[in-house]
């Protein structure tokens, strides 16, 4: 497995057990961007081309946009990722 794709899964999983460790109620932000986050972590796993890569991260980063405030720390993890993915899908 390419070793950025591998970096792009280990973040991933490390954000979505930051998120799971205070045990977001249900049909919080926190709790759909989990479910969000699980979906991006199994499209990235799956993912057998760049293009792959960048319809995952394209979906996850308009969730990002239209449901979070800019300004907030989950945003901007959320956009890390996001950004990590479109620039491995590049290479």
């Amino acid at each position: 497995m390419n070793v950025k794709k591998l970096e792009l899964i280990n973040r991933t999983n490390q954000y979505i057990n930051e998120l799971k460790s205070h045990s977001p109620q249900i049909e919080t932000l926190e709790w759909y961007l989990i479910n969000n986050l699980e979906e991006y972590l199994n499209s990235i796993k799956k993912a057998n081309s760049g293009i792959e890569i960048e319809k995952a991260s394209k979906i996850l980063d308009r969730f990002c946009l239209e449901s979070m405030d800019w300004d907030t720390t989950i945003f901007k993890k959320c956009s890390e990722l996001t950004k990590f993915g479109l620039k491995l899908s590049k290479v």
